[in-house]
């Protein structure tokens, strides 16, 4: 078996795992390469829970038009938007990790805890940051992690979304390998991990979501 049928059949198998284990198997998703190609493995597994999205009201306009691409793209899961309900306000200068809190992290842990969310799909790999090198299949806490694509390189990726005719966000041939909120973001530069591209001149790679415990 090719490395790459392996990796799909194991990531398939994970998910189909998850369904059958977790009713409340939800997904939330930035709209980076790895979520896209885990959205395209839970669906062929029939995966019908909900896919969550939270607009922060500063994400490029072209992750916006990704978004409504997918939700005419697949029929069987539930598109959840958590709307931006803060406005504008120059917070990510002032204060860029407390605007990460305040417009991503809290409004989608409050969503799964209303939701009653006890376990999620996520896209991380091991290969996008040197601070994800030991990232296992299922992570178990107060919520269930399920990291399918977890041993998928970006080639790997790349592959599976051309076989599969998967769309890419529009700014990932112009570098853009982990994209978040335009204040935030910026390309990766040569010889970078995937993840360089965030939060540059911050101290910091991660928005949040994985470090702050309330996932």
């Amino acid at each position: 078996m090719s490395r790459t049928a392996s990796l799909i059949e194991e990531s398939l198998a994970t998910i189909e795992a998850a369904i059958n284990d977790y009713p409340s198997l939800s997904m939330p998703t930035g709209l980076n390469l790895s979520g896209l190609v885990m959205l395209d493995l839970a669906a062929k597994v029939g995966f019908s829970g909900k896919v969550i999205f939270v607009d922060t009201g500063y994400h490029f306009p072209e992750t916006i038009e990704l978004w409504k691409s997918l939700q005419q793209r697949y029929d069987h899961p539930q598109f959840v938007t958590i709307e931006n309900l803060r406005g504008h306000d120059e917070m990510y200068l002032l204060n860029p990790e407390a605007c990460c809190e305040a417009r991503k992290v809290d409004p989608l842990a409050n969503y799964l805890a209303t939701e009653g969310v006890e376990a999620i799909l996520t896209g991380r790999t091991r290969h996008q940051s040197s601070s994800r090198p030991d990232l296992p299949l299922v992570e178990y806490g107060s919520r269930v992690h399920v990291n399918s694509v977890a041993d998928w390189t970006r080639d790997d990726l790349e592959r599976y979304a051309v076989d599969h005719s998967i769309e890419r966000h529009q700014l990932y041939d112009l570098g853009f390998l982990s994209i978040g909120c335009w204040p935030c973001t910026r390309a990766v530069q040569p010889g970078g991990d995937e993840r360089s591209g965030r939060f540059v001149g911050q101290g910091r790679t991660e928005c949040g979501l994985w470090t702050k415990g309330k996932l």
